[in-house]
């Protein structure tokens, strides 16, 4: 099966240590083809990122950017049949329209978290997904890894197995190493 063509929409400090990592770490899965900043400079900062630790040719990510024109702004990015998803890492205030607009334009999307920058505009987003774009085999996941982690996963199935009986409370801490270079 062929790798699932991605964008990344955002060039910040998290598309740069949390989303190239995975991107590399599932080199397999995704093939990452174009990037979106609000400045061409960041875009192509996080392009030559990404080339390096991807081990891609220089100027293989196409790059996106508000003053891009409409050959090379967000729109244009979108309009690409050969991406089929896009990784949201925007600013909380954008990131709602953003979602939207990648559904509208027939992309998967994979948001960060908070989805939106109140409660009542998140729980609207949401509606909006289910009863638009779900239907149409259209995926919308908000980052968030605790679902795929093996003890949880362990957990549920016990749960669901009934191996443990009623669960009445639960508790889940997570510790994390930081390392400094």
């Amino acid at each position: 099966m062929p790798p699932i063509s991605v964008a990344i929409l955002g060039a910040g400090i998290f598309a740069r240590i949390a989303h190239l990592p995975a991107i590399h770490k599932l080199n397999d899965t995704y093939e990452l083809k174009a990037i979106y900043s609000r400045s061409r400079s960041s875009a192509s900062e996080l392009a030559e990122t990404a080339e390096s630790l991807l081990s891609l040719p220089k100027d293989s990510i196409a790059l996106y950017h508000d003053l891009g024109g409409q050959d090379a702004d967000l729109n244009a990015l979108l309009a690409r049949r050969d991406i089929q998803a896009v990784i949201v890492v925007l600013p909380i205030n954008s990131q709602p329209s953003i979602v939207i607009k990648s559904l509208d334009a027939g992309k998967h999307v994979i948001s960060e978290k908070p989805i939106a920058p109140t409660v009542k505009e998140g729980i609207a987003l949401i509606k909006t997904y289910e009863s638009l774009y779900k239907s149409k085999g259209l995926v919308w996941r908000v980052a968030e890894n605790f679902e795929a982690e093996p003890g949880l996963r362990a957990a549920g199935k016990a749960i669901i197995d009934q191996k443990i009986g009623k669960v009445c409370f639960w508790n889940l801490q997570v510790l994390n190493n930081v390392t400094t270079d």
